[in-house]
């Protein structure tokens, strides 16, 4: 069976469970059975939770990081995944969370995508033109092949359009600071040798998948961005830590990597949207502000 097919009937398919929470809630009037109906009841209820109400909440969490060199404030967002799970709707939503936010800019660490029509991209990502501060973007894995479809190019059009500027291979200038833009370490474009032609003003790299720090060192950023993990995306305590999909150990939040080049220290969110199953839990999607200090 087609594997978009799936995603679609995983979608769809899952508006079965009001139906069957209301068979169940009947069930409960009868005396026999009773505790495995609340069971299954219970169940049920954290099953819509999960799928209908935690990935359509949006939170919004602070962050203040010291010892960057440079002040800032910066509206962290990833993971999208407009497409088969998410549409324009629900990023009308998340750009007004942003536009009412106090930021300097807004960096988006990849994956906007999951399977879209390519031919709406434009359309999609359309309410991405409210955004009142300057958009900074990487693309992640979802959108360069790996697992695909390879939508780069288009993607990149239609980001264009809409005041969204991908710095993949290169600075953007920030008030004090320098963002740099690194690309898909599973497409093998993270390619981070550019980094050693500016040194005068600290640099903050925006990446998608945070594994891509190994490569830095500290001379090379203050601060890696990044998101890619999802944070396990439905989190069930130790369960989750299995599907992350890091080499080197990344969950969410601030963390801090030694590599061969010394300590770096990267801010992976958990992102906004969804792949794999159409749910969250424990976990909802996350704009996160950075409030960057000297």
């Amino acid at each position: 069976m087609d594997k978009l097919l799936i995603k679609q009937c995983l979608f769809y398919g899952s508006w079965l469970a009001w139906p069957a929470i209301v068979w169940l809630l009947w069930r409960l009037r009868r005396r026999t059975s009773r505790a495995w109906s609340a069971l299954l009841l219970a169940g049920a209820l954290v099953f819509v939770w999960a799928r209908f109400i935690e990935p359509q909440m949006i939170r919004v969490q602070h962050t203040t990081v010291a010892g960057t060199g440079a002040e800032a404030r910066i509206a962290l967002i990833s993971d999208i995944h407009l497409g088969v799970y998410k549409g324009p709707g629900f990023l009308d939503r998340l750009v007004d969370r942003i536009n009412a936010l106090p930021v300097d800019a807004v960096v988006i660490a990849g994956d906007v995508t999951y399977e879209p029509d390519d031919a709406s991209l434009e359309l999609l990502f359309a309410p991405l033109a409210r955004l009142n501060v300057p958009v900074y973007a990487v693309l992640g894995n979802h959108d360069q092949q790996a697992p695909g479809p390879d939508i780069d190019q288009v993607l990149r059009r239609a980001l264009a359009a809409h005041r969204v500027q991908v710095i993949e291979g290169r600075f953007a200038d920030l008030g004090d600071l320098r963002l740099a833009g690194l690309g898909d370490r599973w497409a093998q474009k993270d390619d981070a040798g550019f980094l050693a032609t500016d040194a005068r003003r600290p640099v903050v790299v925006l990446t998608h998948n945070p594994d891509s720090a190994i490569q830095l060192g500290p001379a090379d950023a203050t601060l890696v961005l990044a998101g890619h993990t999802h944070g396990g995306q439905i989190r069930i305590p130790w369960l989750y830590r299995h599907v992350i999909p890091s080499q080197y150990g990344f969950d969410r939040g601030l963390q801090t990597l030694k590599t061969p080049q010394g300590e770096v220290r990267v801010f992976t969110t958990v992102g906004t949207g969804e792949i794999g199953l159409p749910m969250r839990l424990f976990n909802p999607p996350t704009i996160d502000v950075l409030d960057l200090r000297p």
